[in-house]
């Protein structure tokens, strides 16, 4: 079956069903749709300011400097790397051109920061990467290698991040299914102010309420997802045996 590509259109139009604005086979006129769009934003920045951030799946490709381990991400203020603030690290991936036809690509181990720095390592250590961790702040986001890249090697982050502002057609199928109808939901209730008399039942509004209150009271993303190398690594916990694993 293939799949169904979700725009910021569909998710206006969608809304103006859920609340009786729109009937089947009619089309939104424009003051609908740049209406939902300046809503639709208003209501993003509202609920970053009770912590309710919309993430988004992207990825992010640049070329890491030699001696460099740490790299910020933000598209709020100045950042080596212009992008959304990141929610959490899907992957990562460096490049190693090769001398045969086809380069070679390594995988980064993602740990947190207390793995970090917890353990014994050694300061200015210049090699491949071997893991990376996020520190997330209000503004931006940081990406810290170990070791520090002793080569510019292109790498590819594949992230979960935070949406700070929707354009008219721009693709949401990279959004989680339960934030979509979040979002259906919220604007359709924010269209109220424009339609009072649409059609908004009590099942409606607790509808609404449930997926506010669920996405309210989920705790933030950690990284630490899988088993720590403490517990599954026979010998002491120091960098140079991690890193021969």
């Amino acid at each position: 079956m293939p799949q169904v590509i979700r725009t910021t259109n569909d998710l206006i139009v969608n809304s103006l069903y859920l609340l009786g604005e729109l009937g089947v086979a009619e089309t939104p006129d424009a003051f609908m749709l740049s209406t939902g769009l300046d809503l639709l934003n208003e209501l993003i920045d509202k609920f970053a300011a009770d912590s309710i951030y919309i993430p988004f799946l992207t990825s992010v490709n640049f070329v890491m400097v030699v001696g460099q381990g740490t790299y910020s991400i933000s598209d709020m203020i100045p950042a080596d790397i212009n992008a959304d603030r990141v929610v959490d690290l899907s992957f990562a991936n460096y490049i190693v051109a090769a001398t045969g036809p086809t380069n070679l690509v390594y995988p980064i181990r993602i740990i947190n920061k207390a793995t970090y720095y917890g353990v014994v390592r050694q300061d200015g250590l210049l090699a491949r990467p071997g893991f990376v961790f996020l520190d997330k702040q209000p503004l931006e986001s940081f990406v810290t290698f170990y070791p520090l890249p002793d080569q510019p090697y292109p790498c590819e982050l594949k992230l979960k991040v935070m949406i700070n502002e929707l354009a008219a057609q721009d693709t949401l199928q990279e959004l989680p299914p339960n934030y979509y109808g979040f979002l259906k939901y919220a604007l359709a209730r924010k269209f109220l102010a424009y339609y009072p008399s649409g059609n908004w039942p009590q099942v409606n509004e607790d509808e609404y309420q449930d997926y506010y209150m669920t996405l309210k009271n989920v705790n933030e993303t950690d990284l630490t997802i899988r088993p720590s190398v403490i517990i599954t690594a026979p010998e002491p916990f120091y960098w140079p045996n991690i890193l021969s694993y």
